[in-house]
């Protein structure tokens, strides 16, 4: 017999054998002390652990419910260290952009001033690897808005600005039409970054952090493909399709960390 079965039948209120017990206790002080004055310690400590056993049980339910969920290709891409995750993500938009952008050039592509898409090129992906970066990173994360809120805000106002300064004189002269167009083009585009960040993405319940670099990172990107498509300056066209995609990807990416919470 030994110290396990003694706390057991405490808890359970089975009966021990009185030969095989007292032998135990001969040479067990600490199991000593639980009969002690009538048993009472022994039957205290029993009713404090009947007591946090549902609790107990209910963790280990958790515990095997978060377990099942890290298997899979998921769980595999989450488990990767975060230069990886980094590249995973990174190539892919990479791909996008060429693929969208550059092999579907704009019709005026030939007279896009030379300096302006080196710029924008330069400055949007420095800001959308910035923001892939800190979402991906294993640093210790600071609570602080400038951490995260003023990449999103450099995402939905520099894409607006642009919509003010069309790169050539076709695109200065171009109608308002095409919006929605251009709009579900950059999206569509996109959408396999964003599945790929939410694959990647270790938090079970996003936090506002992680939207906000997310949406930042996602209307980035489908802004400066469509700068490289789509010829059209015309400003309402501009804000309606382009810029307004940064808003559309932080809105259903907060829509969807919402229903993961609930």
């Amino acid at each position: 017999m030994d110290c396990s079965q003694i706390r057991d039948a405490f808890v359970n209120g089975g009966q021990l054998p009185e030969d095989q017990l007292a032998a135990h206790l001969s040479n067990c002080p600490q199991c000593r002390a639980l009969f002690d004055q009538d048993a009472e310690l022994g039957r205290r400590l029993a009713a404090q652990a009947s007591e946090a056993l549902p609790f107990v049980e209910e963790f280990f339910g958790q515990l095997e419910q978060r377990l099942e969920r890290e298997t899979g290709p998921r769980a595999w891409l989450r488990s990767r260290p975060s230069p990886v995750r980094f590249v995973l993500v990174l190539l892919p938009l990479l791909l996008a952009l060429i693929a969208g952008g550059l092999l579907r050039q704009r019709a005026d592509f030939a007279q896009y001033p030379f300096s302006r898409v080196g710029l924008l090129l330069s400055i949007y992906f420095i800001a959308i690897a910035l923001a892939l970066g800190k979402e991906l990173s294993e640093s210790p994360r600071s609570n602080a808005l400038r951490d995260h809120f003023g990449l999103l805000l450099f995402a939905l106002i520099v894409p607006a600005l642009a919509a003010f300064a069309p790169a050539t004189e076709v695109s200065r002269l171009a109608g308002p039409g095409g919006a929605f167009g251009c709009f579900s083009y950059g999206a569509l585009l996109t959408l396999p970054i964003a599945l790929l960040l939410w694959a990647l993405d270790r938090d079970d319940r996003p936090s506002f952090r992680t939207v906000c670099l997310s949406a930042a990172a996602l209307g980035l990107s489908a802004n400066l493909l469509l700068e490289l498509h789509c010829g059209n300056g015309n400003p309402t066209h501009v804000l309606l399709g382009h810029a307004s995609l940064g808003l559309a990807w932080l809105a259903a990416w907060a829509i969807a960390s919402g229903l993961r919470r609930a």
